[in-house]
C-alpha cells in the first residue's frame, strides 16, 4: 500500500463513525471473544462493534468478514492497530477526522488489565527511585537537591515524571534544632483508638465446582442461544415424558413405511434429531475415562435448523426467545402435518388441522381472554386467543437518580402490569361495530386456560434509534408457588378451582443473557433436577452445581414454570 495515501475502505468507515463513549466503554468491558471467549488477540469490528479473536488466533474475525463482506475494518482493543481485510494489511490512519483518532486514544486509555498492570509496575518502580533520591538529598541539605530526570516511555510516564520532579523541587520542611529542651514540650494527650466497624459483607452465592453428573453441549461457534434453550427443554419433565410415551409415533410410523426409500421430507424435520438429542441428554451417564472438556455435539440437529432457517447459519448471536418460539412452532407444525397425513391414510378427514393436538400444544398452549370495552356505548368485545408464552415488560430506571432507593421489582408486578386495564390512545382507537366508527376504549386480558408449562419472557431488549439496547433491571421471581389465580377470568374462577395445586407453578429452568445487546453477549441456562432437587448451571460444555440462592439472584430472561399437579402426575 502506498504510504502517502490512505485505505479507501477505512476512509468510508471513518466517515460513518460516530463515537458513543458509553457504548464503546460497555463494549470494551467485555474483553473476550463473542464466540470462543478468548481473552487475547482481540479485535473489534468498526461496523457492528463485535469483539472477536484476530486472524492470527482462532480467526473468528476472519469468519465474521467472510459472512459480512462490508465489515472489513477491525481495530485492536489493546494496541489500537487497524487492519483491513479487503486490503489484507495493516492500515495507518493519516487524513481522517477526529472521530477515528478519538476512538484510538480512547482504546489506548482504556486498555486491558495486562497493560494496566505493566504500567502500574513501571510507575511504582520509577516512583520508588524518585523518592529515594529525594530522601538522600534531604540528608545532604537543601543545596544538594537535584532534579530527577527519567526518560519517558509514553504519555502517562511523562506525566508521572513531571509530578515526581515537582515534588522533588519543593522546599524541605523545617527541622527542629537539637538545642531545644524536649522536657519542656508538653506531652500530647493519648486518644484511644476506636475500633473500626466491620463493613457488612455482601451475600455470597455459591457456585460449585464442575460436575460430571450432567453433560454440556458443544459450542461450535456462537450457538450458546441454542444450547441454553435445549438444556432448559431437557429439564421440563412433562415435555420429555410425553416424548418418551409417544416416541414421535407420527413420524416413526411414516419412517417405517418408507424404510427402503425414506421420505425426503423427513430429512428436513427437526423432530427426530431433537428427540435424539433430548434422549441423549436425559439418559447420559458418565462413561469411563470421561474428561470435563468432552460434550455432546448437536451438529445433526443444528444442520437441519440452519436448513429450515438460513439466518441461523454462521457465527452470529441470536435471540434465545426467538429461537425457542421457532423450535416449538416448527416441531408443532411437523407433528401436525404428519398426524394429518396418517389420519387421511386411515380414511379420517380432519376438518380443522389447526385443532390437532401435539405434545407442544398439550404442554405449552394456554388461552387468554381479551376484552375491548367501548367507553362511548359501553359495549364489550371479547375474544379468546391461544398463547405459547407471555412477554412481560421490564421497567427501565437508567435515566433516574441511582442514589434514590426504590423497592425491588417483583415478577408479580410485571404480571399485574400485563393484565391491568390499558386505555387505548387516539392512534389506537378501536372501531366499535355498534357506533360504526373508532371510539375511545380500554383493553385488558384475563387468563382463560393455563398451560401445563408456563413460559414467561422478560422483554429486556428494546430498539433505540438504530440498535437494540438492554434493560438490566433485576426482577425478583419466586422459585416455588407462583400463584396465577389472581389473573383468571370469572368463569375460570368458578370452574377451575379443583385444588390449590391447580393454580401453583414451580420454577424449573431459567435462561440468562450476559452482555449488552441482542447480537452479542453470552447465554447460559439454570435448571433443577426434580429427582434430586439440585440446580445446575449449563454454560455450553461446562456444567456446575449451584445453590438455589445463586439462581434467585440471576438476571432472568426466560422463565419456565411447571404446574404443580403436572409434576405429581409425571413423577
Amino acid at each position: 500500500m502506498d504510504e502517502d495515501t490512505d485505505c479507501s475502505h477505512i476512509s468510508e468507515a471513518a466517515g460513518k463513525l460516530k463515537l458513543d463513549v458509553e457504548q464503546i466503554r460497555a463494549t470494551l468491558n467485555n474483553r473476550s471473544c463473542n464466540v470462543c471467549l478468548r481473552i487475547d488477540q482481540l479485535w473489534m469490528c468498526m461496523e457492528c462493534r463485535q469483539i472477536l479473536c484476530g486472524h492470527n488466533a482462532v480467526g473468528h474475525s476472519t469468519a465474521h468478514y467472510e459472512f459480512h463482506k462490508t465489515h472489513c475494518i477491525f481495530i485492536n482493543i489493546e494496541s489500537a492497530a487497524i487492519f483491513c481485510f479487503k486490503c489484507n494489511s495493516d492500515v495507518v490512519p493519516k487524513n481522517h477526522d477526529d472521530e477515528l483518532n478519538r476512538l484510538r486514544q480512547f482504546i489506548l486509555y482504556n486498555r486491558g488489565p495486562s497493560a494496566s498492570n505493566n504500567n502500574k509496575k513501571r510507575r511504582r518502580r520509577k516512583a520508588s527511585k524518585a523518592v529515594k533520591s529525594k530522601k538522600t538529598s534531604l540528608k545532604q541539605g537543601p543545596s544538594a537537591i537535584k532534579k530527577v530526570c527519567i526518560p519517558p516511555n509514553n504519555e502517562n510516564d511523562c506525566f508521572m515524571n513531571t509530578v515526581t520532579q515537582a515534588l522533588c523541587e519543593q522546599e524541605p520542611q523545617a527541622v527542629v534544632p537539637k538545642t531545644v529542651n524536649i522536657s519542656k514540650i508538653a506531652p500530647k494527650a493519648v486518644v484511644p483508638i476506636k475500633p473500626l466497624k466491620a463493613k457488612p459483607k455482601k451475600p455470597f452465592y455459591k457456585r460449585g465446582p464442575r460436575t460430571t453428573k450432567k453433560v454440556g453441549i458443544l459450542n461450535s461457534g456462537n450457538n450458546c442461544f441454542m444450547s441454553a434453550v435445549w438444556q432448559s427443554l431437557r429439564h421440563l419433565k412433562p415435555f420429555i415424558t410425553c416424548m418418551k410415551l409417544f416416541k414421535l409415533v407420527e413420524i416413526e410410523a411414516s419412517n417405517k413405511k418408507h424404510n427402503s426409500n425414506p421420505d425426503p421430507r423427513l430429512q428436513d424435520c427437526i423432530a427426530q434429531e431433537m428427540w435424539k438429542l433430548m434422549e441423549t441428554l436425559v439418559d447420559w451417564q458418565k462413561p469411563p475415562g470421561y474428561k470435563f472438556r468432552e460434550a455432546i455435539s448437536p451438529a445433526a440437529l443444528q444442520q437441519i435448523v440452519c436448513k429450515i432457517k438460513p439466518r441461523y447459519k454462521g457465527y452470529h448471536q441470536h435471540d434465545a426467545h426467538e429461537f425457542l418460539m421457532f423450535t416449538l412452532d416448527t416441531l408443532h407444525n411437523e407433528l401436525t402435518r404428519e398426524k394429518s397425513k396418517l389420519l387421511l391414510e386411515e380414511g379420517i378427514t380432519h376438518h380443522n388441522p389447526s385443532k390437532i393436538d401435539t405434545l407442544v400444544s398439550l404442554m405449552f398452549r394456554g388461552f387468554l381472554l381479551s376484552e375491548v370495552y367501548c367507553l362511548k356505548c359501553n359495549t364489550p368485545y371479547r375474544k379468546r386467543d391461544e398463547f405459547t408464552d407471555i412477554s412481560l415488560d421490564v421497567p427501565d430506571y437508567e435515566d433516574e437518580d441511582p442514589s434514590v432507593s426504590r423497592p425491588v421489582d417483583l415478577l408479580s408486578d410485571c404480571l399485574e402490569r400485563y393484565f391491568e386495564i390499558e386505555e387505548l390512545n387516539e392512534r389506537n382507537f378501536y372501531f366499535c361495530e355498534k357506533c360504526e366508527k373508532p371510539q375511545k376504549s380500554t383493553k385488558r386480558f384475563w387468563m382463560n386456560a393455563v398451560p401445563n408449562i408456563l413460559c414467561l419472557h422478560l422483554k429486556r431488549f428494546r430498539w433505540d434509534s438504530t440498535y437494540r439496547t438492554k434493560v438490566h433491571t433485576f426482577i425478583q421471581f419466586p422459585m416455588q408457588s407462583l400463584d396465577m389465580s389472581p389473573y383468571y377470568d370469572d368463569e375460570m374462577k368458578k370452574t377451575q378451582f379443583v385444588g390449590k395445586d391447580t393454580n401453583m407453578f414451580d420454577l424449573v429452568a431459567v435462561v440468562v443473557h450476559d452482555g449488552e445487546g441482542v447480537g452479542s453477549g453470552h447465554y447460559t441456562s439454570y435448571a433443577v433436577d426434580s429427582t434430586e432437587g439440585q440446580w445446575y448451571e449449563y454454560n455450553d460444555e461446562k456444567v456446575h452445581e449451584v445453590d438455589a440462592s445463586f439462581v434467585e439472584n440471576v438476571q432472568a430472561y426466560l422463565l419456565f414454570y411447571i404446574k404443580r399437579d403436572m409434576v405429581y402426575n409425571f413423577c
